[in-house]
């Protein structure tokens, strides 16, 4: 299940926090990009809400600990996961083989793969990745993440535009200063339920290469 996996995750956490340790101090500390939604988004209040949100509160609950999510990005979530700034880091971390070699990762929390998120009133004309990866379209991207990584290897004709977040390319799109981004299958769907007529899928299967799947972080043990 879900809970296990969690559990397995911070289980194995590094020397530096262990689990008696944090079940000792009784707070959890969660690492959180805070701007992938459904997953861990922050809401027009404020609070931080999605699917990771509540499945880590509902491991903590069951442990007997108390969350307190730390700020992070993806430019560097890495790193301050490694400084023991937070012991586990959630919401949208994909499982890379880079990754793996550097951190623990859980098991499957949902499967995953890039897909692009387009205005809906040009998604219909850029449906695969050939018509994306053209000069005429304008393609946003924000740093750190896998989705700047697909786009730096593969993207090589579209015209990208590169912005400070990931709420920065939803509303690049919005705001119709971009034709299309490179996201996560669950974030577009997310989207494409949320704003119809506005943000549409212009693929609906993942870019091949790119299946995957959403887990957890945490520093390996030593």
């Amino acid at each position: 299940s879900l809970s296990i996996a969690v559990t397995l995750a911070v289980t194995n956490m590094s020397q530096a926090r262990p689990l008696d340790e944090i079940q000792a101090s009784g707070t959890l500390k969660v690492g959180v990009p805070g701007d992938y939604a459904p997953l861990a988004f922050y809401d027009k209040n404020k609070n931080l809400v999605g699917f990771d949100v509540d499945l880590i509160n509902d491991y903590a609950a069951k442990q007997n600990l108390t969350v307190e999510f730390v700020p992070t990005s993806w430019p560097t979530v890495s790193q301050d996961l490694k400084a023991n700034q937070f012991d586990v880091a959630i919401g949208g971390i994909t499982f890379t083989d880079q990754r793996a070699q550097e951190f623990s990762l859980t098991e499957e929390i949902l499967p995953n793969g890039k897909i692009a998120l387009a205005r809906c009133t040009i998604s219909q004309e850029i449906g695969n990745f050939e018509k994306i990866n053209q000069p005429t379209v304008t393609l946003v991207v924000n740093p750190g993440g896998t989705n700047e990584s697909f786009v730096n290897e593969r993207m090589d004709k579209a015209n990208v535009v590169r912005v400070k977040d990931n709420f920065d390319n939803i509303q690049a799109l919005r705001d119709q200063t971009a034709d299309v981004m490179i996201t996560d299958l669950i974030e577009g769907k997310y989207y494409q339920h949320n704003e119809p007529n506005v943000l549409c899928l212009a693929t609906t299967e993942p870019f091949t290469g790119t299946a995957s799947y959403q887990a957890y972080l945490v520093n390996q043990a030593a």
